[in-house]
């Protein structure tokens, strides 16, 4: 299969507003940020039941609908040049019992929670039981990266990636769900390169993807788009 160049935009940083951040965090300040929240996802869970979707791929799905609208979370280095791309699709862990070890898997994201459910359903029945890390023949570069520990919830969660300065992808990392004050809770934590985000952009993200939760049953339009 011959493999095409995602497309994506190049950053112009003599306009760019961050273009200052930016320098700073390449340079002598280089630096990721790493936030843990709980994600109340009591409807979630109540409505997937009801429509019969499966409880991981619906939240890869809706991270994938978060991270493809802001332009900080696709973010990259290509040729030496800081580009934006067009979109990413996720790159998700898949654990496999039989090892203790997990592989690495990417499904493709259009937009439409339907398609997707299809697609994760499909790449799992063809590649789940493929011991490699990248059971996949072919390999993307614009992805980011989402994990799953499902064994242990947390209140804190970190990954320390060495030689990071170019390391803009987003990592988000799900534990198992509580429930608390008749509410169930997932901790969900994420690491981004302070080059492309800040502690505003977290705090969008992770208040957006709670407003899709809460508003799941109602959302028909906007996850099939």
């Amino acid at each position: 299969m011959k493999k095409t160049t995602p497309e994506y935009t190049s950053v112009d940083l003599s306009r760019w507003a961050r273009k200052e951040h930016f320098e700073v965090f390449q340079s002598f300040a280089q630096s990721t940020i790493n936030q843990t929240v709980e994600i109340d996802i009591t409807a979630l869970l109540k409505h997937i039941k009801e429509v019969g979707w499966k409880f991981y791929p619906t939240m890869i799905f809706l991270l994938s609908k978060i991270v493809n609208r802001h332009s900080e979370f696709r973010m990259a280095m290509k040729n030496n040049e800081l580009i934006i791309w067009n979109e990413v699709h996720p790159s998700y862990t898949i654990f496999h019992h039989e090892t203790e070890t997990f592989s690495s898997l990417w499904s493709h994201y259009d937009g439409n929670i339907h398609h997707f459910q299809n697609v994760y359903a499909e790449d799992i029945a063809r590649y789940g039981n493929v011991l490699s890390y990248w059971p996949k023949e072919e390999s993307r570069e614009n992805i980011f990266f989402v994990s799953a520990i499902p064994w242990v919830t947390f209140t804190s969660f970190n990954i320390n990636v060495a030689n990071m300065q170019n390391f803009f992808a987003p990592m988000f990392t799900f534990g198992k769900y509580v429930k608390r004050d008749e509410k169930v809770l997932l901790p969900l934590a994420v690491q981004v390169h302070h080059s492309v985000c800040d502690g505003f952009h977290l705090a969008r993200l992770f208040n957006e993807l709670q407003e899709l939760c809460d508003g799941i049953q109602n959302q028909s339009e906007a996850l099939n788009a």
